[in-house]
């Protein structure tokens, strides 16, 4: 790829604290976004290793003890579906202010951010205790699962307040560019929820309560360290900012609207896809989860490209600087299309492998082969679609990413459901995923390409920049 470098300086001057450097050639953005991706990838697979780590503990305490964690941590997953804006606008923000080089700015957004996020923490954490059996009930567990979830839940309950100042935390690393230090954070916290796992289950016979008390105390170490590292090692200063007004709640609550229905779309068209597949078989329905756990894993890569997009654009236009944001798009494109071919030839030269991890089922192995070919050819376009979604979530875009995934999530439940009812297969579930995918993918290329998101000052034409056009 060729350098292109940019005018202006190499380094912006911050508020307080030394200044925060901007990537001007092609050669420094690769390995910025690298610096990145890499750290967010491992922190982002940090979290399903902490749910298997509890599952095999719940698994050795007994059956029902199993089934009531994974009651538990699904109802729980709808909390950090709502609440996952609090990372996201908080990376944009933050990158942005400490791009123009206002770190008072950034300190004063992260205080904020973290105010809404203990006041919202608090409601869903007395919501979550004192309704914990009428919400097992309401999700239809059977009588013997009920006390075993709802105790898990109380506990939990009270960790939520702290899940959710964890996210800001998190969104703040990302903004200042740092997501090694969040690494380091998430594996301690890892580590002392294993060793407390052993100790309050297996030495104390806390059972599913000691699970979730190794949970919340992994939470609140997570919670503070991050605080008091934002203090020290970003140079932010979280105190003294005041309540925030009523018109930054409320672009709060805009972002947590747009940002639900748009995760809620996406999951609930994947939920309605696989439904489709049970309707069709169990042999289609396990041939289905196959593919679709590998999927996963990979997906985990994507989404550590997304977080290093969304920071290094925020970080861009808070500097204003034109030129910069429109190669950092184009830099980030070329790298999803780049790592996306990769991927789709390691699932094809891999099928075997990956297969053979899952299932020996001989019927089920020849029903895989008959569409793993589509989503590993595609995977160009769904590393495309994530890197766009973190630069558009970078732009605070919100409003576009949610409406086009929810209408390619529709589209493709009905395209499932409609094709098993007519006596489809699997290849055309994953003929209906992909719809889904390039339909989020196509508007959101077109709106990367054009300068629609752009504040009017950053609208320049790609002719005679002497930049390539993203794309």
């Amino acid at each position: 790829m060729p350098e292109h470098p940019d005018p202006g300086t190499s380094e912006r001057p911050a508020a307080d604290g030394p200044p925060t450097a901007l990537p001007t050639t092609s050669r420094q953005r690769r390995r910025r976004l690298l610096q990145l991706a890499i750290p967010a990838t491992l922190t982002l697979l940090a979290e399903p290793i902490l749910g298997v780590v509890d599952t095999a503990i719940a698994g050795r305490i007994g059956t029902v003890e199993l089934g009531a964690l994974g009651l538990a941590t699904s109802l729980l997953a709808a909390v950090t579906w709502v609440f996952n804006f609090l990372v996201f606008g908080t990376t944009s923000t933050v990158a942005r202010a400490l791009g123009r080089g206002d770190r008072e700015a950034a300190g004063r957004r992260v205080a904020h951010a973290a105010v809404v996020a203990l006041a919202l923490g608090l409601l869903a954490g007395v919501v979550a205790f004192v309704f914990a059996t009428p919400l097992v009930r309401f999700a239809g567990a059977v009588e013997e699962l009920v006390e075993p979830t709802a105790a898990y839940l109380r506990v939990r309950a009270i960790g939520i307040p702290f899940m959710l100042l964890g996210f800001v935390g998190h969104g703040a690393f990302r903004g200042a560019g740092d997501t090694r230090r969040p690494l380091l954070v998430v594996l301690v916290a890892n580590l002392v929820n294993l060793a407390l796992n052993v100790v309050l289950v297996f030495g104390l016979g806390w059972d599913l309560v000691g699970i979730a008390s190794a949970t919340v105390v992994a939470e609140v170490i997570t919670a503070a360290w991050l605080a008091v590292m934002a203090t020290r090692r970003l140079g932010l200063d979280l105190l003294g900012h005041g309540l925030p007004d009523r018109a930054q709640v409320a672009a709060l609550a805009v972002v947590s609207r747009d940002l639900f229905l748009r995760t809620a779309g996406l999951v609930g068209g994947i939920a309605v896809i696989t439904a489709a597949a049970a309707r069709a078989g169990a042999d289609v329905a396990a041939a289905h989860q196959v593919i679709w756990q590998v999927y996963l894993l990979l997906s985990f890569l994507l989404d550590g490209l997304a977080v290093a997009s969304q920071t290094m654009l925020s970080t861009a236009l808070g500097a204003r600087e034109p030129r910069l944001v429109r190669a950092t798009v184009t830099d980030a494109l070329r790298w999803a299309v780049g790592v996306g071919v990769v991927l789709g030839v390691v699932l094809l030269v891999g099928q075997p492998w990956f297969v053979a991890v899952f299932t020996g089922d001989q019927a089920v192995v020849a029903l895989v082969a008959t569409a793993w070919w589509l989503p590993a050819v595609a995977m160009p376009l769904h590393s495309l679609v994530f890197v766009l979604d973190g630069l558009l979530m970078g732009a605070e875009d919100y409003r576009f990413i949610r409406s086009w995934t929810v209408a390619g999530a529709v589209l493709g439940a009905i395209m499932a459901q409609v094709g098993v009812s007519l006596g489809a297969g699997l290849l055309w579930l994953w003929i209906s995923y992909e719809v889904v995918m390039l339909l989020r993918g196509l508007p959101l290329l077109v709106r990367a390409r054009s300068d629609a998101w752009l504040p009017s000052d950053l609208r320049i034409a790609p002719a005679g920049t002497g930049l390539p056009e993203p794309g």
